[in-house]
């Protein structure tokens, strides 16, 4: 009987690890950013507000693209820059 309940414990314990195993190498293939979709959310960095990165108005600053909720963001941004 002992022996049953010890084999039946081994096979829970196997079965656990191969899922687990299974689960990770699925996730192996993933990239690990978030993608970078029209939805993903972007943070204006003159006001703070989170827009999609679809309706973002991107302005090239420096090499770097920044993106802002509004014309009138990019505009404080580009005065910030210039003071």
């Amino acid at each position: 009987m002992y022996r049953l309940f010890l084999i039946l414990g081994l096979l829970i314990v196997l079965f656990v690890l191969l899922k687990s195993v299974y689960r990770n190498s699925k996730l192996a293939g993933r990239p690990s950013g978030p993608p970078l979709d029209g939805d993903q959310m972007v943070q204006d960095p003159v006001c703070g507000v989170f827009v999609p990165r679809k309706t973002a108005i991107v302005q090239q600053v420096g090499g770097i693209s920044n993106c802002f909720c509004s014309q009138e963001c990019a505009e404080k941004f580009q005065e910030q820059r210039t003071s």
